[in-house]
């Protein structure tokens, strides 16, 4: 079975940083506290035990609106914990994510954390074990809509803008109580007309406990608490609207040394920058898994992918919101955490020292090519490294228009008895954006319908596709969002009329997604971005992601052909050559190149056991074909498939009772034309026929779509589906038939006159 998808990529005009009303724009406040376990701020006072939940109000409350907040910006503090221990902060009555902190026993150790507030309004801090008092300040929060009030974020590459060693931006010296002014500027870094920044403030060389405070006022700061050794902290901090920059350091506890790089800032305009998307806190890397693995060795590096990754984008993250852990380093040192092929970062994350339990540091950063970043560990030891994702921030994206008249898709069913045939769906997206799929019960009786609307008022582009998922049975379709992101929804069992959406997985796609479900039953989607990347989406096991398959210059539209060995993926590349490879077991084999000047998306069909023919529309129309020879060679030429000039992308199959290749393409007048071989294997053709030839009822033979084909199996045996829609937006089945019962039985020896029988699927009632 092929399918193939086209659309056209057109660059609509960008949203302003949270025009889509989704918001994500930041308002800083002065520092306060929401819990405090020593004091019973919060509600809550006393030690709290292992595997204890503590909720608290987190809106409303200390200058926190009680609505239109997505999320709180908060400081975690762990305090003197009786043993080794991790806490967690989360949305209250909700499944609780990954750790916020990890601490040591007797250690006082704080993070930042970015955490959406419950449905109540409540936050929950867990604690993993022993007896700990905890402390959660809050510095600002996040919008839920655009307004007036807020600011956008803006990322930069990550620079030391303060040290006290070397007198950068302070005075040099150690701190030793008191207080010193530092400027954070860098140089015009940050603009005078930011309201906040993010910082990673590192305290350097303690010999024992203590913190540091940075803030714009006595009320507007955020401390680091500190253990002996290099302690490092993400941190954001109001800044004051006299534009100066400055911040002041404040310190109680043995004389260190202080160091601040700047991560980004917020602007001075909820118009302007980039709107943060919380998420439930979710680790994306993890070194110790599986058990066994091993360490990030000393000046080793790791990839992480963010983009791509539960749910997120593949392009338009300005920046990702990253707690990171290093655990059981056997050596002090510190990480960098910079753009997978971005400017390489020298200014230091997450500090640790050696022998140290577990180490957590808040990390905002840009992401590079794929939505990666790149960690590296500077440090004489090894390190074991955890990466959870907290949320991300959302560059400006154009929408995809949606496609007038895409192609529809028509698959069977698998029977769910395993004798009679399946049901027949038909999907497609109309002009209005809607995905709707079409039930045929009983694949001899082409009079009776069901059309099944999916995914609500979402808006979407381009042809869906349908795949049959392995075990179950049932059959999904996936569609692309007019946001770029790809959309599954399935049967709630197989062959039934009832559908649900089961998710949306993501991704910045130029061109509909591609389905298929390989031979152990795992189901992946295959689509193309406007970079002309390929990305694949294995819908298996936990953690399921977008990931690239790399940029080879695809023009967008793909058709996948399953093969002994895999998938064949075909497509057009951006010069309008045909190019095809091998994807198997999540690999893809070299790209070959078949050349040619064809426009549109080819079709594919399976030729003589697993080698596969291609046909194309060539750039003056005319329809094209290679097959793959013996040994899996292509030949160097194209042949031409008879006279005929085509309006749009063919479709083609092998019938399955006559042996021979079948091509069906849209014709200049807006009818649908097929031709057949003459004889199985010759390559040559007979005559371009009008495929349903019926005067009475021209508003069906008169096509606004390309055609689909798709191998169907009823009481008359093996056969095949051609599919179109007309204006009205009605779909137009024909299902190919013999003249006499006999001829198919006798057509090796005289090949049967082949007729197609037309059934109108009404559209749908306004």
């Amino acid at each position: 079975m092929a399918l193939g998808v086209a659309i056209s990529f057109s660059s609509a005009p960008g949203a302003k940083a949270d025009a889509a009303g989704k918001g994500g724009d930041y308002v800083p406040i002065d520092s306060v506290a929401l819990l405090d376990t020593r004091s019973g701020v919060g509600g809550t006072t006393g030690l709290r035990g292992a595997k204890s939940v503590t909720t608290f109000t987190a809106v409303g409350v200390g200058g926190v609106p009680a609505s239109g907040v997505s999320a709180l910006m908060v400081d975690v503090t762990a305090i003197s914990p009786t043993a080794n221990t991790f806490l967690s902060v989360y949305p209250d009555q909700t499944t609780r994510g990954s750790s916020a902190m990890d601490a040591s026993i007797g250690e006082v150790i704080t993070n930042s954390a970015m955490v959406k507030p419950g449905a109540n309004g409540k936050v929950a801090v867990y604690n993993a074990a022993g007896n700990v008092h905890i402390k959660v300040d809050v510095v600002g929060y996040f919008t839920s809509v655009t307004g007036s009030t807020g600011s956008g974020f803006v990322p930069v590459n990550h620079t030391r803008v303060v040290d006290t060693r070397t007198g950068l931006g302070t005075t040099a010296g150690t701190l030793t109580g008191g207080v010193r002014t530092a400027n954070i500027g860098g140089g015009g870094l940050v603009p005078s007309t930011a309201t906040a920044v993010m910082l990673d403030v590192v305290v350097i060389g303690a010999t024992g406990g203590g913190w540091v405070t940075v803030g714009s006022s006595a009320s507007a700061k955020t401390a680091v608490d500190y253990v002996k050794g290099d302690t490092s902290m993400g941190m954001a901090v109001k800044l004051n609207a006299d534009g100066s920059r400055n911040v002041t350091l404040e310190s109680r506890g043995p004389a260190v040394h202080v160091a601040i790089t700047v991560q980004g800032y917020w602007t001075g305009s909820p118009t302007t920058g980039a709107g943060l998307r919380p998420v439930p806190a979710t680790t994306l890397y993890d070194s110790r898994i599986p058990s066994g693995a091993q360490p990030i060795p000393a000046n080793g590096s790791i990839e992480v992918a963010v983009g791509g990754t539960n749910g997120l984008p593949t392009r338009g993250i300005a920046a990702a919101a990253l707690n990171v852990h290093v655990v059981s380093p056997t050596g002090g040192g510190h990480l960098t955490v910079a753009p997978l092929d971005g400017t390489p970062i020298t200014a230091s994350t997450a500090n640790f020292p050696a022998a140290h339990v577990a180490r957590s540091s808040l990390v905002v950063t840009k992401v590079g090519t794929e939505g990666k970043v790149r960690i590296r560990n500077h440090s004489s030891g090894t390190v074991h490294l955890v990466v959870d994702l907290q949320g991300w921030f959302a560059d400006p994206t154009a929408f995809l228009p949606t496609e007038s008249f895409a192609r529809s898709t028509a698959l069977q069913g698998e029977p769910a008895d395993g004798s009679s045939a399946g049901v027949i769906v038909y999907a497609h997206t109309d002009n209005t954006g809607q995905v709707r799929v079409v039930h045929q019960q009983n694949p001899d009786d082409f009079s009776s319908f069901q059309h099944i609307p999916v995914f609500g008022a979402e808006a979407f582009t381009g042809q869906p596709s349908l795949n049959v998922l392995g075990g179950s049975k049932q059959m999904q379709v996936t569609a692309l969002h007019t946001t770029g992101a790809a959309w599954t929804g399935a049967q709630t069992a197989a062959n039934t009329a009832t559908w649900g959406t089961t998710g949306n997985l993501g991704g910045t796609m130029a061109a509909p997604p591609v389905a298929v479900t390989l031979a152990d039953g795992t189901s992946v989607i295959f689509a193309v971005d406007v970079d002309g990347r390929l990305w694949h989406y294995r819908q298996s096991g936990t953690g399921a992601s977008w990931k690239s398959l790399g940029d080879v210059d695809l023009a967008g539209g793909l058709t996948a052909v399953k093969i002994d060995i895999g998938v064949r993926l075909v497509a057009t590349s951006t010069t309008g050559t045909v190019k095809t490879a091998v994807y198997s077991d999540g690999t893809l084999t070299a790209w070959t190149d078949l050349g040619g000047n064809v426009t549109g998306v080819p079709a594919a069909f399976l030729n003589q056991g697993y080698r596969t023919g291609v046909v194309a529309r060539a750039a003056d129309g005319s329809l094209v074909m290679k097959k793959q020879e013996l040994g899996g060679a292509w030949p160097s030429a194209w042949a031409t498939v008879g006279t005929f000039t085509a309006a749009g992308s063919p479709a083609a199959i092998v019938d399955p009772a006559l042996g021979r290749i079948v091509v069906v393409a849209r014709g200049a007048d807006n009818e649908m034309y097929r031709v057949y071989e003459t004889e199985q294997g010759t390559g040559t053709w007979g005559e371009w026929l009008r495929l349903y030839d019926n005067p009475g009822d021209p508003s069906a033979a008169t096509a606004a779509t390309d055609p689909t084909i798709a191998p169907i199996q009823n009481s008359a045996g093996p056969g095949f589906v051609v599919v179109y829609r007309n204006r009205n937006n009605a779909t137009i089945a024909l299902d190919r038939r013999f003249a006499t019962a006999a001829a198919a039985v006798a057509a090796k020896k005289t090949p049967p006159t082949v007729s197609f029988n037309a059934h109108i699927v009404p559209a749908p009632p306004a």
